[in-house]
């Protein structure tokens, strides 16, 4: 079952409360509620230090791991405009040059989409796809212009597939990388540490208490979700998707498509 998915992540919420509504009940009924009471007014100023400071660094994290995301889908739109600017740049040469390059970039928009993008849900790349874009960057290198129009061209052609390439490094690397463990582990016990500061009052109706228990740990809960979900922005349900390059592979199927009838109407 897959961690950063829509359900799994309700039942980790659901989970999450409960374990901290349970652990007040066993709390409660095996102290001294006498000393609680005695001690909750320090106990009361303790939990506002700690939760003030978790919250500043929780609220931090998510705030970098939604820029993180926005970054990811960012990014992915330019590298997917940089190919299909190097594969409509490519008709402004010869013949044998513009069939290599559009084969390629085809190739490449049709990896990323069908193999790629499904290996990143498990943080890893496609190799293949890394040899085509660097034979796509020789490709363009090699164009080698001789009218004037190519010469114009040929700087923009090596400047958007060099984008390209500094783009998919960037995917590639955010896929890898994710949120740190050491992050997860800070995260982790800040949580549970104060959850475990609200069992140290002695509130008559324990109910009430347990469901102000219960609350607190949802919203803490549902905030690492937020890190879970938007800090591994190629995983889970909610993930950047390859739209972009499937726009680029409707562009690339629809002018090979017309240049194939060109070709039949000139023979």
């Amino acid at each position: 079952m897959q961690i950063d998915s829509y359900s799994t992540g309700v039942l980790l919420v659901l989970l999450t409360a409960t374990m901290a509504v349970g652990g007040l009940y066993l709390f409660r009924r095996f102290t001294n509620m006498k000393r609680l009471r005695e001690s909750q007014e320090v106990a009361g100023y303790l939990l506002a230090i700690i939760g003030t400071m978790y919250a500043v660094l929780l609220g931090l994290v998510v705030v970098e791991a939604l820029a993180k995301f926005q970054e990811a889908r960012t990014n992915v739109q330019t590298e997917a405009n940089s190919l299909a600017d190097v594969f409509l740049l490519s008709e402004r040469f010869s013949p044998d040059k513009e069939k290599k390059i559009k084969d390629l970039c085809n190739h490449y928009a049709e990896r990323v989409i069908d193999v790629e993008w499904q290996l990143m849900d498990e943080c890893k790349i496609d190799m293949e796809s890394r040899k085509t874009a660097i034979k796509l960057m020789r490709a363009v290198e090699d164009l080698d212009p001789k009218t004037q129009t190519e010469q114009g061209l040929y700087p923009i052609a090596v400047q958007e597939v060099c984008q390209l390439w500094d783009c998919r490094r960037t995917r590639t690397n955010a896929a890898q990388a994710g949120v740190p463990a050491e992050e997860w582990v800070v995260l982790l016990i800040g949580g549970v540490v104060t959850i475990m500061f609200t069992y140290f009052f002695a509130l008559e109706h324990a109910a009430l208490q347990m469901v102000m228990t219960g609350m607190i740990s949802v919203i803490i809960s549902l905030n690492l979700l937020l890190v879970l979900w938007f800090g591994y922005p190629f995983s889970g349900d909610r993930k950047v998707h390859p739209d972009a390059f499937q726009v680029d592979k409707q562009i690339f199927e629809n002018q090979l498509g017309n240049h194939i009838d060109l070709e039949k109407n000139e023979t």
